[in-house]
């Protein structure tokens, strides 16, 4: 059994050898270079912050029980007025938090060209079995 820094269980699957993806040496296609480029200053949409932060309200998206999960502030670090602002910045953003599948979505299209993969095409190989007496 495996276990990470924090003891903590990793359970892992033997690949077979002919599930390994091996990297290619060799030219990195132009046309699958991934193009970022910013049609508007994103700083100029965020929102003006409050001196005094309010106390978190818990929405049908931020519930209590996700924010305990986030172990904001666990150590202690943040000072009261600190960790009011962090899950006031977090209830603002709200939209950008993904706690399930159906909430994941992607990068504007505006922003971020589509990721394209390269892969080369390939012929697999196949030697006879060796043979096992009966």
């Amino acid at each position: 059994m495996n276990l990470d820094e924090n003891g903590e269980n990793i359970y892992t699957m033997y690949k077979r050898v002919d599930r390994k993806v091996k990297p290619v040496p060799g030219v990195y296609p132009e046309d699958t270079k991934v193009i970022r480029q910013f049609p508007n200053n994103p700083l100029d949409s965020l929102p003006k912050l409050s001196m005094t932060p309010p106390d978190f309200v818990p929405s049908p998206k931020l519930t209590q029980e996700r924010v305990q999960k986030l172990s904001i502030n666990s150590e202690g670090f943040l000072w009261p007025e600190e960790e009011k602002l962090f899950l006031h910045i977090l209830k603002l953003n709200k939209r950008t938090l993904a706690f399930s599948k159906a909430d994941k979505g992607t990068l504007r299209s505006d922003y971020f060209s589509p990721y394209k993969i390269p892969v080369i095409p390939h012929v697999p190989w196949k030697e006879r079995n060796i043979p096992i007496p009966p």
